[in-house]
């Protein structure tokens, strides 16, 4: 007598390990989201970088889990940024170059007040890592050039009249008044309100671009 042998397809044979490992990876990236919720939660509460303990607290982890997805903590930090970082970028809606200079300068204002506001916290707290990290200078490096083409696309037409020499020069001012540095200085060092810091950004843009405006 004959006996036939059931044929076990290769992906059944091994859909049992593989369902193992899809959901170890899961639970590892679950976790690691906890993390950067919770450090992200108590970054916008304190505007500090918290303790390890803290953090783990907070997402309801070991503290060995912390360090096993993120050996450093300035990795974990950085990890917070970008996200917070990108969030701004994606939402950010860019002042076309078109229309009266006032009502540019009103728009580019508000939406530059607005994201330096949002992104306050985190920013306080990356300035003990910039001195020593080559990452987080990069990432501050990246985002004033993305608040630079911002500037120039929206005050183009009055820009483009300037003298290449001028145009640079004002360019330069406008990007160093509406830094997020400038914004943290207002906010945190000279106490103003959101409503006063942005009065102050308004003046000087303002000024720069003309007594009209």
């Amino acid at each position: 007598m004959t006996t036939l042998a059931l044929a076990v397809p290769e992906a059944a044979a091994g859909s049992g390990t593989e369902s193992r490992v899809d959901g170890r990876n899961l639970r590892a990236e679950q976790t690691r989201r906890k993390i950067v919720i919770a450090t992200r939660a108590l970054l916008e509460e304190t505007s500090v970088l918290p303790k390890v303990a803290e953090i783990a607290l907070r997402a309801g982890v070991s503290v060995r889990s912390v360090f096993q997805h993120f050996q450093e903590v300035e990795t974990l930090f950085l990890a917070v940024f970008d996200e917070i970082l990108a969030e701004v970028q994606e939402a950010w809606v860019p002042v076309e170059p078109v229309g009266p200079l006032a009502a540019r300068v009103e728009a580019l204002v508000s939406r530059r007040a607005a994201a330096s506001e949002r992104v306050l916290p985190v920013r306080v707290a990356a300035v003990p890592f910039e001195g020593s990290s080559p990452a987080m200078a990069e990432r501050t490096k990246v985002a004033r050039a993305f608040a630079r083409q911002q500037i120039e696309r929206a005050l183009r037409p009055e820009l483009d009249r300037l003298s290449p020499a001028d145009r640079r020069q004002v360019v330069d001012a406008l990007r160093a008044s509406l830094d997020w540095d400038m914004w943290m200085n207002m906010r945190r060092f000279h106490a103003l309100s959101p409503e006063e810091a942005e009065a102050v950004w308004h003046k000087i843009v303002t000024g720069l671009m003309g007594a009209d405006v």
